[in-house]
C-alpha cells in the first residue's frame, strides 16, 4: 500500500493516469454515439428507360439522418438499364 502512496505523489503519474482516462472516455463515447445508423422508414422506386441525360445538378453537403419537418428519412431506388442504383435521402411527406 506505501508504494501507490509514493506513486501518487507523483505529479506526473496523475497527470498520466488522468489523461489515459480522458482518452478511455472519449473512445468509449464515440464507440457508444456512432454505432447506430437510422435505416429508411419508406422506399420509392423510380424506373428510368432509356433516354437523354440531363445535366448534373450541384453538389451538396454530406448530411446527417435527420430531416426538417415535413420530410422523411427514406430510400430511392432507381431502375435503370444499367442495374438499380439507391440512395438514401429525405422525401417530402
Amino acid at each position: 500500500m506505501s508504494w501507490i502512496r509514493a506513486r501518487l505523489r507523483n505529479p506526473l503519474v496523475l497527470l498520466g493516469a488522468g489523461l489515459t482516462f480522458a482518452a478511455l472516455t472519449g473512445v468509449l463515447a464515440a464507440t457508444a454515439l456512432g454505432t447506430s445508423q437510422q435505416q429508411p422508414t419508406t422506399t420509392v422506386t423510380i424506373d428510368v428507360a432509356t433516354g437523354a441525360t440531363g445535366p448534373p445538378g450541384p453538389a451538396g453537403s454530406p448530411g446527417a439522418e435527420s430531416c426538417p419537418d415535413g420530410y422523411t428519412f427514406g430510400a430511392v431506388v432507381f431502375n435503370t438499364p444499367g442495374g438499380h442504383q439507391q440512395i438514401a435521402t429525405c422525401l417530402k411527406d
